[in-house]
């Protein structure tokens, strides 16, 4: 009897054991594979980083992540090979989102993040889901939440212009610069006004829409007009147009450097009284990168299109297990709604990386900006993180989100869908068209040349390279694809 009930014991222990191991196996978290996006080599604390974020998805869902820098190239070649991954950046300049989807190579979200992380559905407006992450009706990645439109801004050298008594002022028009150009000129003689290299002003012609090179475009501003869904030749834009012609004079009046369309570019060293980029309000960059105060005026924008909404998503792997898709899923779930754990991945270790102000902005350590500090967007929405103040002095609105979002409300958007033209039928005029352009870009774009002397000779030798075929092309293309999209 002894014997029986020791044996009894034996198995219940055995089972005992067998049921624990078994638990514990099942309370092991599942760890995914992350690509996500750099220019270069990964972070020096990544692994720190990534360890305190696994010690916190950990626990409250489950899973963790292996965290792995890749530059495009790297993305492309792992993707072409069919190396694993759970989750990858993915947007239209890098990892095309496009083409990925079409050709099934990322996992249909559309019922999973409905069903198994509604949070995660609730916390992205619909029209993120429907124009950025979808294809063909389904959903196929996680749209990052950051700047979605596209706004461009003259960057102008506040400490110098306030000091003449100029106002500055948060909107202006592209002919408003000249004032600026002609009082810098007058008071400063240690640098042109608006030093330029050959591409110009960045983003100056981002109110268009460029669908072929540099010579057919659709401006955000057809729309709702008659010629809505039209596509021109950028001599038919009568604001690039004043554009060309303003820079012309700038240029004669000696406001840009006269070595412009052979220099390459304009590098830090140089203070420019202005330069210009895409932002948002509240951007404080600039003002890092330059080294001295920089006040943004918003002259362009804001302008939504698809482009401008898949400026960074995540996607899951097609080939991954559906029980892996479902915890991505939780994973951006947690990202998109629990700024703490948001901030680890954006901005590193609370004490380390970075610390809270008083008013709940961010500031960055020594080491936070040399060992953890890369585009925000990569590791996920910009706008669940905790913003980020430049100093203890100049501190960045807590709440600027909710003013860029605001403005989105106003942005001209596009009518043009997700079309892309493909040039294949007409590739041989499109490439002669790109060289004649060439031939003269930097010069209109730099202010050098005289639109209005050098355009007849710029339309003639489009004129026979075919830009006519291309135009034709392009236009039929777009009118397809808008029928075949109609609602």
């Amino acid at each position: 009897m002894k014997k029986l009930l020791s044996l009894i014991l034996a198995l219940v222990l055995t089972l005992s054991l067998g049921v624990a191991g078994l638990a514990n196996a099942q309370e092991e978290p599942i760890k995914l594979i992350w690509w996500v996006y750099t220019t270069g080599d990964a972070l020096i604390d990544t692994p720190i980083v990534v360890e305190a974020a696994n010690a916190y998805s950990a626990e409250k869902i489950g899973v963790t992540i292996d965290l792995i820098f890749k530059t495009a190239e790297q993305i492309n070649l792992g993707m072409t090979t069919g190396e694993y991954y759970d989750i990858t950046f993915t947007c239209d300049w890098c990892n095309s989102f496009a083409s990925n989807a079409y050709n099934e190579m990322f996992y249909d979200i559309t019922d999973l993040v409905q069903s198994q992380t509604p949070a995660l559905y609730e916390a992205i407006d619909q029209t993120y889901w429907d124009v950025a992450a979808s294809i063909n009706d389904r959903i196929y990645a996680v749209p990052t939440l950051k700047d979605m439109a596209t706004m461009m801004f003259f960057r102008l050298d506040q400490e110098r212009y306030e000091a003449i008594g100029m106002e500055l002022k948060e909107k202006m028009e592209f002919a408003d610069l000249e004032e600026y150009l002609a009082a810098y000129k007058e008071n400063y003689d240690d640098v042109y006004p608006l030093p330029l290299g050959k591409a110009g002003l960045t983003g100056f012609t981002n109110f268009c829409q460029w669908i072929a090179g540099s010579y057919l475009c659709s401006p955000y501003d057809l729309a709702g007009t008659e010629m809505e869904n039209k596509i021109i030749p950028f001599w038919e834009c009568e604001e690039l147009m004043n554009r060309f012609r303003l820079l012309h004079k700038w240029y004669e009046l000696g406001y840009i450097n006269p070595d412009a369309a052979t220099t390459e570019s304009i590098g830090k060293d140089v203070r420019a009284s202005v330069r210009s980029g895409a932002a948002w309000y509240g951007y404080e960059g600039w003002t890092t990168y330059a080294g001295y105060p920089i006040f943004k005026s918003n002259y362009d924008g804001p302008f939504i299109s698809v482009a401008t909404t898949r400026g960074a998503m995540n996607a899951i792997n097609a080939a991954c297990s559906e029980e892996n898709a479902i915890a991505a899923l939780k994973y951006l779930e947690l990202l998109n709604t629990d700024r703490t754990f948001r901030d680890i991945l954006c901005y590193g270790i609370e004490g380390v990386h970075f610390n809270y102000l008083d008013d709940g902005t961010v500031l960055r350590t020594e080491q936070g900006k040399t060992n953890w500090s890369t585009d925000s967007y990569v590791t996920g929405s910009v706008v669940n993180a905790s913003v980020e103040s430049v100093s203890e002095d100049q501190r960045a609105d807590p709440n600027q989100w909710e003013r860029v979002f605001e403005d989105y409300e106003n942005a001209q958007v596009s009518t043009l869908g997700a079309f892309s033209f493909d040039r294949t039928p007409v590739e041989a005029e499109h490439a002669a068209c790109s060289a004649v352009m060439e031939k003269y870009v930097a010069e209109l774009y730099t202010g050098t040349s005289d639109i209005d002397e050098v355009l007849d000779t710029i339309k003639a030798e489009l004129t026979t390279a075919g830009y006519e075929a291309v135009l034709q092309e392009a236009q039929a293309q777009l009118d397809a694809y808008l029928a075949e999209n109609a609602e």
